[in-house]
């Protein structure tokens, strides 16, 4: 469960199987059939963690918070009492009913609101709101990451507790271990097949579990009739008041009761695929009767036999089905897992869009598919993580107290953005906002409350992630302020140079546009017929390759264009829009590159080569300059003999030029030059126009013959 999950498993599945790529086309239209495929995919990604809460619920209430084995039947009743209005309350009021009306662009979770608010209120919040707003969305990412570390563990080992009870409690790490060693090692060859089946795999664990509850009702029904009195709000009241765990230890077993709604919130961070009608409906018409069913049963068969609660759900299980259900439960928890990881990629990259953390290398497991990424950092880093914790904990019922921490503080996160929302996007008026939103901070706030006693326990788990990555976070983004700052400051100290003197006094330092306009008109550089495309973080920045090609070497190339990919505030870009265009004189072009923050880069489509090319393509007729463009070598392939005549003039019969070009830029979209350049060595060289892309710096290579000294050594 996570706030901000741009991707997932089953949400590539239902696009695939309804012929549409995933992403904002994924919204409920007229057609019957494809509004089920999108709950069937809902149902497995959206729901997958809160799904198999069922495991480990009860136990958390009784054995882990109250530390009784020896409920009595009225404290059952309650409990489940408490475990119907929380569902009801926090996923059907909060989530369905408020949080799931705010979209940016369709798209839902932490980053969406922090953009809705910054996007459509920005002009009238203050600096330091905008800085808590900010704080407020890397505590959020935080505690998602934290929450990371704890559900495929979680997850795993409480499915496999319905093992036979002479297999020992090493075994049982042992085999949790292994499960998540597979499912970390499949995450490079993508997660398409896990997202084929998580649909139906968790739709079958649904129906299962609402079939076992309906079967323990009906085989106990002088239980059901006193698990039925838990519907009225009047039971969760007397086991506060009157009951025996009334007052402090009521408000203590809060954090048992919470571990009911782990994964609520994914039902916001999904929007974006699922849509917000196919993930209500999946909620109303299948998830939340199922589970309150299943939570019924469990608590008619507690209420039979109370020394149960050590293992509530499996207590609950005919002896006939026990290993059918355990091989379903592990398929259930491994959907929930898988679902996890890949929100995790996910949010890395947004993050990295949204400017709040450094690049990490993203691989596309999936070219096909929008959301399927592969991290390898990450994913390395998370399994490292859940095995030491696997390993540590032993247990799923030792880990709920991490568990619990890390979900009510993401939901005190989505309130108070929640806040903003209303006051300054829906311009709701003070009290209205008060009414909702206090009777939601207090029930968020006493979930929390009765999970931070279990820091000393096991809560310090998510809470230490949290920390690092807030730290993490803040360092990066204050960093590069820091950095975007000091350029800004350098451009505006060489424009008043440019006023005053009318020239640049250093070539190297020529980091504007301006001043590299104003050095081409007064210096007598060599222009080479040689076209060069210079990456630079900010399209008004001039790298200092340029001013170090100019003052080492006297030389300049005809074709300069310096190109920058921006993310934009909004989730995906159109094709129309990826690449725009300007001239800037003096035979400079800058081209910048638009992605969306929740838009994976994939080969196909982050293609330097294609993008220059269609600009070429676009511009040529008004800017004859860009023919030079004729050759494009892609990534990693160098352009025969590239290393001579770099100043030299081109002959080339502009005829013969012009099939040249059209064979070129052809050749480029379909990220092909570098076979070109072979199909085309019989041409002279000099007939030819080179193109050279700058990544970041000038490299230098030790010259053959040594002489350098220590350096001949490196």
């Amino acid at each position: 469960a996570f706030l901000c999950r741009g991707s997932g498993a089953g949400a590539d599945a239902a696009a695939s199987l309804s012929g549409a790529p995933s992403g904002d086309e994924n919204k409920p239209s007229g057609n019957a059939g494809r509004f089920t495929l999108l709950m069937l995919g809902a149902t497995g990604v959206v729901f997958g963690d809160i799904g198999t809460s069922p495991l480990y619920t009860f136990s958390g209430i009784f054995v882990e918070t109250l530390h009784t084995r020896n409920p009595s039947s009225k404290d059952i009743v309650d409990a489940f009492s408490m475990i119907f209005w929380l569902l009801t309350l926090v996923v059907g009021v909060k989530y369905v009913g408020l949080v799931m009306r705010v979209s940016h662009h369709g798209e839902g979770g932490t980053f969406a609101m922090v953009q809705t608010i910054i996007g459509q209120a920005g002009g009238e919040l203050g600096a330091r709101t905008k800085s808590a707003v900010f704080a407020l969305a890397m505590l959020g990412v935080s505690f998602i990451a934290g929450d990371a570390c704890i559900t495929p563990p979680m997850s795993v080992m409480s499915a496999l507790e319905g093992l036979p009870g002479n297999v020992g409690q090493n075994i049982k790490v042992a085999l949790s271990v292994a499960i998540l060693l597979v499912i970390f090692c499949a995450q490079k060859s993508g997660s398409k097949v896990i997202g084929l089946v998580a649909g139906p795999v968790t739709t079958l664990w649904f129906l299962t579990i609402a079939a076992l509850g309906i079967y323990n009702l009906a085989k106990r029904p002088e239980a059901a009739v006193q698990v039925f009195t838990g519907f009225s709000p009047g039971a969760f009241i007397s086991f506060w008041v009157t009951g025996e765990y009334r007052g402090i230890s009521a408000w203590r077993s809060l954090g048992g009761v919470v571990l009911a709604v782990t994964g609520a919130e994914a039902l916001y961070a999904d929007m974006g695929h699922f849509g917000a009608g196919p993930i209500s409906a999946a909620w109303f018409a299948l998830v939340y009767p199922c589970l309150v069913l299943q939570y019924m049963g469990q608590a008619a068969a507690l209420i039979d036999s109370p020394e149960g609660v050590v293992n509530p759900f499996y207590n609950a299980v005919p002896k006939e089905v026990v290993w059918p259900v355990l091989i379903l439960a592990t398929l259930a928890t491994i959907v929930a897992s898988q679902a996890m990881i890949t929100g995790i990629f996910s949010i890395i990259t947004q993050a990295h869009a949204l400017r709040f953390l450094p690049r990490v290398g993203v691989q596309h497991t999936n070219p096909d598919e929008r959301g399927q990424v592969y991290i390898p950092e990450a994913n390395w880093a998370l399994c490292f993580m859940t095995i030491a914790i696997c390993v540590s904990f032993q247990s799923s019922a030792k880990l709920a107290g991490a568990y619990g921490i890390a979900v009510t503080s993401t939901f005190l996160v989505t309130t108070a953005l929640l806040w903003l929302v209303m006051r300054h996007v829906w311009k709701w008026h003070l009290v209205p906002t008060l009414l909702v939103v206090v009777p939601l901070l207090i029930m968020d706030l006493l979930l929390w409350s009765a999970n931070v006693l279990k820091i000393v326990d096991s809560g310090w788990v998510p809470i230490v992630v949290a920390i690092l990555m807030c730290i993490l976070m803040h360092t990066y983004r204050w960093g590069r302020a820091q950095e975007e700052r000091v350029m800004r400051q350098e451009s505006e100290v060489l424009a008043e140079e440019l006023v005053r003197t009318g020239g640049v006094a250093s070539l190297s330092d020529m980091c504007t546009v301006e001043a590299l306009q104003v050095a081409l008109k007064t210096s007598d550089f060599v222009r080479g017929d040689r076209a060069v495309v210079f990456l630079t973080s900010f399209e008004w920045r001039v790298p200092r390759t340029v001013g170090a090609l100019a003052s080492l070497l006297g030389y300049l190339p005809k074709a300069i264009v310096l190109l920058s990919v921006r993310f934009d505030e909004v989730p995906f870009v159109p094709e129309g829009r990826r690449a725009t265009f300007e001239a800037l004189g003096a035979g400079v072009y800058s081209v910048v590159l638009h992605f969306g923050y929740a838009e994976p880069l994939t080969k196909e489509q982050f293609s330097i080569q294609k993008a220059v090319a269609a600009v070429v393509q676009e511009q040529c007729e008004a800017h004859p300059e860009l023919r030079m463009f004729g050759v494009v070598a892609p990534a990693g392939a160098a352009a025969p003999n590239q290393g001579h005549n770099i100043g030299g003039n081109s002959n080339s019969d502009h005829a013969g030029e012009d099939q040249l070009f059209a064979e070129a830029v052809e050749v480029m979209e379909a990220g092909g030059a570098a076979d070109w350049q072979q199909q085309q060595g019989q041409h002279s060289n000099e007939g030819q126009h080179r193109t050279t892309f700058v990544l970041h710096k000038l490299h230098y290579v030790l010259q053959p013959d040594g002489g350098h000294g220590c350096l001949d050594r490196v």
